[in-house]
């Protein structure tokens, strides 16, 4: 049964709002929709609305807690969900202030196709959002170069990535230029 959207909304956002004030029993209940969902009890197919107002409740929390349990739930997947829900998680990861890029190559580098399509979906993500540093760049650049994932098809996200990379070295290449002729 889907649920209804206004009804569900709205209890979306005041679950929001006991979540970032701490709330012990939403905290409780967002911990077990995650095991569910990790277990296969919760599905992205039949339960999107649940698990993806979670995901939104996180990103609202956005803190340390709140990016934990969504990256651990990423690292612990050991079934396929949607390439949606993958975009999701990855699109909403820029509005946590905290954020472990490392981490993220790491993920990105798994032999595991899924967790390193999210990566490389992260990455790139956060490269659009700007919140990579010049060497962060240059490593994205290099691992994007040589990346292959034959299960989830990124090509089209892996090259506009890197024309956005090659554009910022271009334009720092033109800067420097600036700076020699004045």
């Amino acid at each position: 049964m889907e649920m209804d959207q206004p009804i569900w909304e709205n209890r979306l956002l005041e679950l929001m709002k006991l979540a970032a004030n701490n709330d012990k029993n939403v905290w409780a209940m967002i911990y077990q929709i995650i095991r569910e969902a990790d277990s296969g009890r919760l599905s992205w197919g039949y339960h999107k609305v649940l698990l993806s107002g979670m995901v939104y409740l996180l990103s609202y929390v956005g803190d340390s807690k709140s990016y934990r349990v969504l990256l651990n739930y990423v690292k612990s997947l050991d079934r396929t969900i949607p390439i949606g829900a993958m975009e999701l998680i990855s699109d909403l990861l820029p509005t946590f202030a905290e954020l472990d890029i490392r981490e993220l190559f790491t993920i990105a580098s798994n032999q595991d196709e899924l967790k390193s399509a999210f990566g490389v979906l992260a990455l790139c993500k956060l490269n659009m959002e700007n919140r990579l540093t010049d060497e962060e760049k240059t490593n994205l650049k290099q691992f994007l170069l040589e990346y292959k994932n034959l299960k989830y098809y990124l090509n089209d996200m892996i090259e506009l990535t890197l024309e956005q990379l090659n554009e910022s070295d271009t334009s720092e290449f033109l800067s420097e230029l600036d700076g020699i002729m004045l």
